[in-house]
């Protein structure tokens, strides 16, 4: 919706409370595991980001906030088995998932030393997606099993915010869809150390879903997973670092004070 702002009364609401960025590693954080229900947060129709995508949004201090380890993807594509290497680090992915009325959001935060945002001959960009499976069934979380079978993309580019939606039936299938239909906003920070620099990635979509592969939100559950690719260490395609499996967002929870209020 053109022109979003956060109102005066929603201002006033969030800011009654204390506000403090926390660490990607803080215990109150809560970590989620393959399998694990997350709730998704509904956003009260009388409170506006001020951008669609705002990463530095106020709302954001009271979505709920979760974490998931991020491992190297396994090499399920030939082109991936010559760099594949073991010594790549774990690290955590910070995510929250919110709804509006007719609205969409992930946003992610994940540390990075380094800002890379561009592809040279040697030189690689980092990246984030999101993976949706559109399946009642169970379909692999590595790009899924087959047209029959397939997953929605959502890919972030760092260079120009750009997201692209789109669809793969199996790992080395990835096919750009003719609809666009998901945006994107981001912030890169940078703490007192390298170690303490961070990617804050935001991307949307309208919840009514229009063209073949757009993941639907009319549904009560929603299978989800994460990538995020490191520039520094040279990832990209199929090198970059997953969450293990499907992690399930609840769309229709049990409703608690919502945000707010």
């Amino acid at each position: 919706m053109p022109g979003l702002r956060i109102s005066v009364i929603a201002a006033a609401l969030l800011a009654a409370q204390p506000l403090a960025a926390q660490s990607l590693n803080e215990g109150n954080i809560k970590l989620i595991e393959p399998g694990d229900t997350v709730p998704v947060t509904k956003i009260p129709d009388k409170i506006f980001l001020r951008t669609i995508n705002d990463p530095d949004d106020i709302i954001w201090m009271r979505v709920p906030e979760y974490r998931v380890d991020m491992a190297l993807a396994p090499p399920v594509h030939p082109s991936v088995e010559i760099r594949y290497s073991e010594d790549y680090p774990q690290q955590n992915l910070v995510f929250q998932l919110a709804r509006t009325s007719d609205r969409f959001y992930v946003r992610l935060r994940w540390a990075d030393p380094t800002k890379n945002i561009s592809t040279e001959r040697d030189k690689f960009r980092d990246g984030a997606a999101i993976e949706f499976s559109d399946n009642d069934e169970y379909t692999s979380y590595m790009m899924g099993d087959s047209p029959e079978s397939a997953v929605n993309i959502w890919y972030w580019h760092p260079d120009d915010n750009h997201v692209e939606s789109l669809a793969a039936g199996g790992p080395g299938s990835i096919t750009r869809l003719d609809e666009q239909p998901v945006t994107g906003g981001s912030a890169y920070t940078t703490g007192s150390n390298p170690d303490d620099s961070e990617w804050i990635v935001v991307m949307s979509r309208p919840l009514k879903d229009e063209g073949q592969y757009q993941v639907s939100f009319d549904r009560d559950t929603i299978p989800v997973a994460f990538a995020i690719w490191q520039g520094a260490d040279k990832q990209r395609d199929g090198l970059k670092l997953v969450s293990a499996d499907w992690i399930i967002a609840d769309m229709k929870p049990p409703a608690p004070p919502a945000v707010g209020n």
